[in-house]
């Protein structure tokens, strides 16, 4: 049975455990790891013996400019104990990758998110499809918990919001009321804004110039509102940067004759990740398209990763958005 709690219940959730395993996504992004790593020292400075990880648990070069990530230990190495789990930012247990043996030896599991997809998992709940970010919620959390939050712990938490709202782009007044609160217990913005938003290494441009080379329209798709597609096959995928193919989607985003961005990468032969991104404010729910997969996300932006080649992948895509 789930319970279903707000941000104060999640908080007596964690005020009953002395021991936590604190665990983000597979392939995490800024947001997972922002506020796994926010939660995670909030933990340690209270006391608590803090296990922070994902699987596997090898932190991207782009992200580890976020606070607290130096502590991530691999999933393998994170020991079973009677505690509580906490899973961030997952949209479903899958998303969680292999933490069985954890699940089962916790006393508890804690599940915060913001995806409208998540079926719900865990022993306690708190789920808000309207939060700007799962770094959100952990911030209402640990003020319901009165846990102090200093410059380091608010500049991870402000990682997570900066990038899943997309500059403030999306996210509403929520999401500003957020960065106010967190830039006012002190977050470093501009440094770690440039290293999650705007590096590159130089060698990319010439790579990035190729593959933008390659990319289709297809103005006929998604009702007529226009698809945008891009493949990266896994030779490219497999010698650069995991964050700068990521990055990709958001050049596709600014195609003006097409409503929806399909970002298609060969992670491995034979598997695809796939993110989709939709204006938002137009009826092309993309969440829908990742769910029909096992994946999830927001109506404008979601993923999910594809068994196939990218060929067919990219056909069943196409079929789906008509």
């Amino acid at each position: 049975m789930i319970t279903v709690v707000d941000a104060g219940g999640a908080a007596e959730v964690l005020a009953r455990h002395r021991e936590v395993t604190v665990l983000c996504h597979v392939r995490p992004d800024a947001d997972a790891l922002g506020s796994s790593a926010g939660l995670a020292r909030a933990l340690r400075a209270a006391g608590a013996r803090v296990h922070h990880s994902f699987d596997p648990g090898i932190v991207p070069e782009a992200l580890r400019v976020i606070p607290g990530t130096e502590h991530v230990v691999p999933v393998s190495e994170v020991p079973e104990h009677d505690g509580l789990v906490v899973t961030l930012d997952c949209a479903s247990p899958d998303r969680v990758g292999d933490w069985g043996r954890l699940a089962r030896s916790a006393a508890e599991i804690l599940v915060v998110d913001h995806h409208r997809s998540n079926p719900g998992f865990g022993t306690h709940l708190l789920l808000d499809p309207e939060a700007a970010s799962t770094a959100s919620l952990v911030l209402d959390v640990l003020v319901a918990g009165r846990y102090p939050v200093d410059p380091e712990l608010a500049t991870s938490l402000y990682a997570g919001l900066v990038t899943d709202t997309g500059s403030f782009r999306w996210g509403g007044a929520g999401s500003h009321d957020t960065a106010r609160r967190l830039l006012a217990a002190g977050a470093e913005s501009g440094e770690l804004g440039f290293a999650l938003l705007d590096a590159h290494s130089f060698s990319w441009l010439r790579v990035l110039g190729e593959l933008l080379g390659t990319a289709r329209l297809d103005a006929d798709a998604a009702g007529g509102r226009g698809a945008v597609w891009l493949t990266v096959p896994h030779d490219v995928v497999a010698v650069v940067d995991e964050a700068d193919v990521e990055s990709l989607v958001s050049h596709l985003q600014g195609v003006r004759e097409a409503h929806v961005a399909v970002l298609v990468k060969e992670i491995r032969p034979g598997e695809c990740a796939v993110s989709l991104r939709s204006r938002g404010d137009d009826g092309v729910d993309v969440s829908a398209v990742a769910a029909a997969f096992g994946g999830g996300g927001h109506p404008a932006a979601a993923g999910c990763t594809v068994r196939g080649d990218l060929g067919d992948v990219t056909a069943r895509l196409r079929e789906l958005l008509g």
